[in-house]
């Protein structure tokens, strides 16, 4: 099979990483055609994907514009789920209240589990996996009838952010109609001044004393950005008590950061999606992350059996009025031994 190069989508970043697997994502759908994921490179892994039905790059981001522009037309935001949802306007049944739709009571999250369920029992599978990956229907973020449930923990709001226009929204805007786009995720991002971006991704703050102007910008990309949104699939909920997501782990990674931290692994051999989901979830990638000491990885060498070359992890960053993005990724397998010099 040929493989696809995509040097831009590079897996020691989290943005580049969830944009790969948002590719991946609209495969297993039947948006895309089929093709399989795999890393090449060493310190800055890069996606390859390997498929029979693609002559390079230029074909697939043409296929990937088409489903921007599917979604566009259609007004929605995700394949195989109901227009509305993500939710831009209130759930008949909500009875929460506040700026974001998504952000809705017990009874409306129920009601759109209900609707998922007939749908999954109709044939149609993806709406009820795409809100187990939204959506925590069981726990509310504070206790009596002003709770709200809780929600995938890739929704970092900060100031008025909305999930269905901030994260999905935006980004489909600008990949469906700028020329370009979304191949430029692929082999070369463009930024694009004022677009805030999803939270996923560092560098789209530019904060007064770094910007040419002096004053607060933005400079998110879109193209990868639309992608990573299209990857929350592979990082569903579950509720023990308390709320649980693949990829997501309580540690603290580095300075300044919060304690969620999203860590994934980087692989040799093509992997289809099935496969790509065992190995997010599986518990050698757990963090161990001792008072005081470094970060490590409870699978270690066990690791290579499994066909990774690396596991990487990113913290939030925090903000003064609401979380803050996903930092820079730090490895955290293999362990960095430094060079040794024989004279």
């Amino acid at each position: 099979m040929p493989d696809i190069h995509a040097p831009a989508l590079r897996g020691n970043d989290p943005l580049g990483f969830l944009a790969a697997l948002g590719v991946l994502a609209l495969s297993e759908q039947g948006e895309i055609k089929p093709l399989r994921l795999r890393w090449e490179g060493g310190t800055a892994p890069y996606a390859v994907f390997v498929t029979d039905a693609y002559a390079g790059t230029s074909d697939l981001a043409d296929d990937l514009r088409a489903v921007a522009r599917r979604l566009l037309e259609a007004d929605a935001a995700i394949p195989g789920c109901p227009p509305e949802f993500p939710y831009r306007n209130r759930h008949p049944a909500d009875t929460a209240k506040g700026a974001d739709p998504m952000r809705m009571s017990r009874e409306a999250a129920r009601a759109t589990c209900e609707e998922a369920a007939r749908q999954w029992e109709s044939g149609n599978p993806w709406f009820a996996r795409w809100v187990a990956a939204l959506l925590a229907p069981g726990a509310l973020d504070k206790d009596g009838p002003d709770g709200r449930v809780r929600l995938t923990p890739f929704n970092a709001p900060f100031g008025q952010m909305k999930f269905r226009d901030s994260y999905y929204d935006q980004a489909c805007r600008y990949v469906a109609t700028t020329p370009g786009m979304p191949g430029d995720a692929l082999l070369g991002w463009v930024r694009l001044d004022g677009y805030t971006g999803a939270n996923l991704d560092a560098r789209a703050i530019r904060e007064a004393p770094v910007s040419t102007a002096g004053v607060p910008s933005n400079a998110g990309a879109p193209s990868p950005t639309w992608l990573a949104v299209m990857a929350f699939r592979f990082f569903p909920l579950a509720d023990d008590g308390r709320i649980r997501t693949a990829g997501w782990q309580e540690v603290q990674l580095y300075p300044g950061a919060t304690r969620r931290s999203l860590v994934w692994p980087v692989w040799r051999p093509p992997l289809d999606p099935p496969a790509v989901r065992v190995l997010l979830n599986h518990p050698d990638l757990a963090v161990l992350a001792p008072p005081g000491g470094t970060p490590r990885i409870a699978g270690g060498a066990r690791l290579r059996a499994l066909g990774i070359t690396g596991v990487y992890g990113s913290s939030r960053r925090t903000r003064t009025q609401g979380d803050g993005p996903l930092g820079p990724a730090i490895l955290l397998w293999p362990a960095h031994r430094p060079a040794v010099h024989r004279s």
